[in-house]
């Protein structure tokens, strides 16, 4: 009887869950920044007060995410206003270089003549080569209308610093909590399963950091190479669009793809390719084997997880699918049978 009101409970929970994913998927997001920052709070714990005191753990973490947060706007203010200032270049040049670059192909294939890739004649209907400019055009488009259409949904991520604040605040508390509602012949499990979450979370935090600094550090030395004006920032930037599978990548290509046209349309066009080429090399061969043997993980399933989760719940199942998948591994390794 009891095992049987244990499933229910556990099955209620995981639709409840399910029912207010956007909340779960924001505490967890809390976590796993919680993870992250546990380093630096506890670092900051120790450091010297009068008296030979040190500083509460509360105190702490709210200092930690107050001078991140302080770092977050400042680069932002820096980097807002000239990227809008871009933006607005593009939008207002974009039609005329479209339109040279049209011209242009359509020499270059009248030269070599393959004219029937010209289509319709002049005057009617129209060419392949003018479908392929307007779909990447109208692509476009729908693209930025579709990342500004969910900015409202991004209000939600006020709440994260406050839930950051909680997690790193009351951590041992909260493992406290949670134990003491397990019984008591079942507390040593409890702590195992508890302790394989914990080295999973530090590993993965571990390895994605690893994948950040090996991607962004070899995109600004990339920029650099071909003269971007902030290679730097950009790379900083191409370095935390890998926390975000696929979409990151495409953020990261549109910053760089506008510095590139603020100076000429063949520089986008080089940053572009490269970091695409760099971007597959890493992401292929790379990036799977760092976060690997972080999480204990082989590269097949870190792909597949990746996928799973970003096909269930978009970006923020991609993101998080990873973490999950290396905490169930962990816990499997902790209480399967040992031969």
């Amino acid at each position: 009887m009891r095992q049987s009101l244990l499933t229910v409970a556990m099955l209620v929970m995981l639709w409840l869950t399910w029912v207010l994913r956007d909340l779960a998927i924001l505490v967890a997001f809390a976590g796993l920044l919680a993870y992250a920052l546990d380093p630096l709070v506890t670092r900051a714990q120790q450091m010297a007060l009068p008296r030979g005191r040190s500083i509460p753990r509360g105190a702490a973490a709210g200092l930690v995410i107050l001078l991140l947060g302080a770092a977050a706007g400042t680069a932002l203010f820096y980097t807002i206003p000239p990227l809008l200032q871009q933006i607005g270049h593009f939008v207002a040049t974009a039609p005329s270089v479209l339109a040279q670059l049209n011209q242009q192909v359509r020499a270059q294939i009248e030269a070599h003549g393959w004219t029937h890739w010209l289509g319709g004649k002049e005057g009617g209907g129209h060419s392949p080569m003018d479908s392929l400019l307007g779909a990447l055009q109208s692509g476009s488009t729908a693209l930025v209308g579709h990342a500004v259409g969910s900015l409202g949904g991004l209000a939600s991520l006020a709440l994260l610093p406050l839930f950051t604040h909680y997690l790193l605040a009351d951590s041992a508390r909260a493992r406290t909590a949670f134990l003491g509602l397990v019984p008591e012949r079942n507390a040593p499990d409890a702590e195992r399963f508890l302790d394989a979450l914990d080295r999973a979370l530090r590993g993965y935090v571990r390895g994605q950091a690893l994948v950040c600094l090996a991607m962004g550090g070899t995109m600004t030395l990339v920029l650099w190479a071909l003269r971007f004006p902030v290679a730097l920032l950009l790379g900083v930037m191409v370095g935390f669009g890998e926390i975000i599978p696929i979409l990151g990548f495409w953020i990261a290509a549109a910053a760089i793809a506008l510095e590139g046209y603020s100076k000429s349309p063949g520089l986008a066009l080089a940053g572009v390719g490269a970091y695409a080429v760099v971007d597959y090399l890493l992401t292929t061969f790379v990036s799977p084997r760092l976060l690997g043997r972080q999480v204990k993980l082989h590269p097949f399933f870190i792909n597949v997880s990746v996928i799973g989760g970003g096909t269930l719940l978009g970006p923020a199942g991609a993101i998080l699918a990873l973490p999950a998948a290396a905490m169930a591994k962990a816990v499997l390794d902790e209480f399967r049978p040992k031969r």
